[in-house]
């Protein structure tokens, strides 16, 4: 069955390189968002996406390190939007205040 092999090979390349675009994609609207709140969710799907391109590269070289590395990717994307949410929001009050 060498074309099912060749053929998740193509498929698994394929993907990747549509994950690259849409990073890319993802990178210029939180360079080009108008408010905090859309950089912040910018910020998350870019984490992720690079998760799930770092599982697909997983994939395609066969090694099962780099699903540890997507874990310890996905703690630190969720506690980076957290905090930066928080601090968003923090700003908020304090403009509200004054």
């Amino acid at each position: 069955m060498p074309e099912v092999e060749t053929l998740k090979e193509i498929l698994l390349i394929s993907s990747a390189v549509f994950l690259s675009v849409t990073i890319f994609i993802s990178l210029l609207r939180a360079t080009l968002g108008s408010r905090y709140s859309d950089r912040i969710i910018a910020g998350s799907i870019i984490g992720t996406k690079v998760i799930v391109l770092i599982a697909v590269l997983a994939l395609i070289i066969g090694e099962n390190y780099l699903a540890d590395i997507c874990l310890i990717y996905a703690i630190i994307n969720f506690l980076s939007v957290v905090v930066l949410a928080r601090s968003v929001l923090e700003k908020k009050e304090e403009d509200e205040e004054e």
